[in-house]
């Protein structure tokens, strides 16, 4: 396994890699002026909105807003982790990437070496006369041979150390064994063995990473009537340095080139399900790990499958509940997801199986965002009862504030007023600003849209970033969001701005990439930014002339003459240097 790489080398691979030649791999590019376009990998189209920029080094989809440098595409393409497409982009220019020391990296070698020992153990366990009770479960439930093998299904023996002592046999040591959960020590050994095996009477479930590559197991006891009471029906490897639980999703490394097919992947509850599914034909699916998903599942997950998820839910009312509870963890990784509700008792292992593939195809096609399903649990069937639709606002305004993309918080905002009924404007003030604020619309606020034309400036032109900088403008900025992302833009590194650009909502991501691509021309750049600066200075000084009239007005009344004199000569300060600006612009 690989050690880190040093930024220095991954600038060095940006700044030689062509973005063309990379993206010629996979898209078929023609020049249009400065740039290069193509049809768009991730997503399905007829007439070429995805644009390319070797003077810039970054792609841009205008039909599905994709957008990136050289190393996100690899990323996304390839569904590789972001030092893997360092690694790949240099070796495609023949570059050398050197790698720091990284300890953990060197240590999680042996420990992926027991875990593949364990699953060829467990497989051809499963083979062997002794897995027949094993088989016959595999055959109740109606898997077939091919599917076994693709999963790497096996099956552990009963006798508590049949796999410690094939681990010895092939010279893995039982510290590595105990740290990846594949044995566990005894409480007291009286002179016997101090390690058993963890997995036993378990039909054995591989747990890869997106690689293929077995980082633990789970394991399901096998139905009979020496199963203890207290036993649990499923079993999973225990945290280490290669499983992080709450990060890897079971069946990824099956479905992936199916999930990028389909520009789609379906969550499922458990390993059973998953399976059952890909032999039936639908192979874009994955689970979690025994517990409900994580936000740093989904976003794992987001990115082969895009912005497009379905969990599937029980079609009773706890099925519903979990739907809508599920939405905040979506929300928390960037999404908005999607829930599909099978027929009250079924899952998807036992509804595939009695009505196929077509039917369980028909659930998904109908479902429903979950957004949908949060706001009927909050407002319950009652909704015109004062206190649920109070209560409910104040939920939606705590989630609001945790909303950080502005067209997610508009789309809250506007689908919470009109199901609770209450008013845009009191859920944008109490939502409000820990987090994102809604986009404001151009034309409606001047003020506002200043500051969202000038990070559009900003995010097209490092030198515009700096301008505001050295200007202190960003002292001036009202809106939160436009303030945290021209921040961003103020401080960030040449290489990381792509980065940064992808981050912005969709139009303005859009605007961003004209410019980058020459499409909108420039020559007034600097006029629009000098209008930008002026429209925000301006809302400035309109506020302290406000304020100042106040004050004139309050020491007048209370015949304060020496404080209105003091004052008036502020306003007239105001006024004159308002005067020598316009001069200038």
């Amino acid at each position: 396994m690989a050690g880190r790489i040093p930024e220095d080398a991954i600038r060095h691979v940006r700044e030689r890699a062509s973005i063309v030649e990379v993206v010629s791999d996979t898209v078929t590019l023609r020049r249009r002026g400065r740039s290069f376009v193509g049809l768009c990998p991730f997503h399905s189209e007829k007439t070429p909105s995805f644009s390319v920029s070797e003077e810039r080094g970054f792609y841009h989809c205008f039909g599905c807003g994709e957008h990136g440098d050289v190393f996100t595409f690899v990323m996304k393409v390839e569904s590789l982790a972001f030092p893997d497409a360092v690694r790949r982009v240099a070796q495609r220019f023949g570059l050398r990437v050197p790698e720091a020391a990284d300890e953990p990296a060197r240590r999680g070698e042996p420990l992926a070496a027991a875990n593949a020992i364990a699953a060829a153990f467990f497989q051809a366990e499963l083979a062997s006369p002794a897995g027949v009770r094993a088989r016959a479960y595999v055959r109740e439930r109606g898997l077939g041979d091919d599917v076994v093998r693709r999963f790497g299904i096996g099956w552990a023996p009963a006798t508590g150390d049949a796999l410690a002592r094939h681990l010895r046999a092939k010279g893995v040591a039982v510290e590595h064994a105990l740290e990846v959960g594949l044995l566990a020590r005894r409480e007291r050994t009286d002179g016997g063995n101090p390690v058993y095996d963890r997995f036993r009477d378990r039909l054995m479930f591989p747990i890869t990473d997106r690689f293929g590559r077995v980082i633990a197991f789970g394991g399901r006891i096998l139905p009979g009537p020496a199963v203890r009471p207290d036993a649990p029906k499923y079993l999973n490897s225990p945290e280490s340095p290669l499983f992080h639980k709450g990060q890897t999703v079971f069946g990824l490394a099956q479905a992936r080139e199916a999930i990028r097919r389909a520009g789609r992947a379906i969550v499922v509850e458990g390993y059973m399900d998953v399976i059952a599914l890909a032999q039936a034909g639908v192979e874009e699916v994955v689970a979690p790990l025994g517990t409900a998903f994580t936000a740093d599942q989904l976003r794992v997950l987001r990115l082969i499958s895009g912005d497009t998820i379905v969990a599937c839910f029980d079609g009773d009312r706890a099925g519903w509940k979990a739907a809508a509870r599920s939405f905040l963890v979506f929300l928390e990784a960037g999404l908005w997801g999607r829930g599909a509700f099978l027929p009250a008792g079924e899952d998807p292992d036992s509804f595939v199986r009695a009505h196929g593939r077509a039917a369980f195809e028909a659930c998904v096609a109908k479902a429903v965002p979950l957004v949908e399903t949060y706001l009927d649990d909050l407002t319950g069937d009652d909704r015109d009862a004062v206190g649920r639709r109070a209560e409910a606002a104040r939920e939606v305004a705590r989630v609001l504030k945790r909303v950080r993309n502005p067209r997610e918080y508009d789309i809250l905002v506007q689908k919470t007023a009109d199901r609770v009924g209450i008013s845009e404007a009191i859920l944008r003030q109490e939502g409000a600003p820990e987090a994102a604020a809604p986009v404001p619309r151009l034309g409606v606020d001047a003020a506002r849209s200043a500051e969202e034309l000038l990070v559009e400036l900003m995010a097209a032109d490092a030198a515009v970033a700096e301008r505001v900088r050295t200007e202190n403008v960003l002292a001036e900025f009202e809106h939160p969001t436009w303030r945290r992302v021209a921040e961003a833009f103020t401080t960030a590194a040449p290489a990381d701005r792509a980065g940064l650009v992808a981050t912005l909502p969709r139009e303005l991501r859009d605007r961003v990439a004209r410019r980058l691509l020459g499409d909108v021309a420039d020559e007034d750049r600097g006029r629009a930014v000098a209008d930008c600066i002026a429209k925000i200075r301006f809302r400035r000084d309109r506020r302290m002339r406000t304020r100042l009239r106040e004050e004139l007005s309050a020491a007048e009344a209370r015949g304060d003459e020496a404080a209105a004199h003091a004052v008036r000569r502020r306003l007239q300060s105001l006024m004159d240097a308002e005067h020598t600006d316009k001069a200038r612009t």
